[in-house]
């Protein structure tokens, strides 16, 4: 009785199945019936200049770019020009100029502003006014082609000198 059981279901099962598989065969036919065309040359490759890359004194370029510090020196002559030390940094002063590059200029109701990339990372708007570099670079004068700025480089004796320094525009 036990044996019986699972041999009538599975005659109950295939018995009450009933397929169409006529539409298959049918295709089943006509692919096999076609020619596909086969190419037996094969492509030539493009020949592509390939480029060494050589890290001479350069950084790593899969790594973050560190960040360079200035030390402040708090007692100075009053009679040479000085930082405001107490202005809070904005943040493009946080990278030297080595790790900046103009990318272009945009004008915003009238005003010249440039773009400003951090070493191929995010960019930045720039206006006049605004500061950059670790050497208290505000920005004076924004053109087409270039920034300039006014820094304030420490000297040996405590004093800042001020210095015109160019940033120009990067064309890739």
């Amino acid at each position: 009785m036990k044996q019986l059981l699972p041999l009538s279901l599975v005659f109950l099962l295939f018995s009450c199945a009933e397929a169409d598989l006529d539409d298959l065969e049918v295709f089943v036919v006509d692919t096999k019936s076609k020619v596909y065309p086969v190419k037996n040359e094969v492509p030539t490759l493009k020949k592509i200049d390939t480029l060494n890359f050589t890290q001479e004194g350069e950084r790593n370029p899969f790594s973050q770019p560190q960040l360079e510090v200035v030390t402040e020196v708090k007692d100075t002559p009053k009679s040479c020009p000085q930082p405001n030390f107490d202005r809070k940094k904005q943040a493009l002063e946080l990278y030297s100029l080595g790790l900046l590059q103009m990318k272009g200029t945009l004008s915003i109701n009238g005003e010249l502003w440039a773009l400003v990339q951090v070493s191929g990372s995010e960019v930045h708007k720039v206006r006049p006014g605004n500061y950059l570099g670790l050497n208290y670079g505000k920005v004076l004068k924004i053109s087409k082609n270039k920034i300039d700025l006014l820094e304030l480089a420490p000297d040996r004796n405590g004093c800042w000198e001020e210095r015109v320094t160019q940033m120009t525009l990067v064309s890739e």
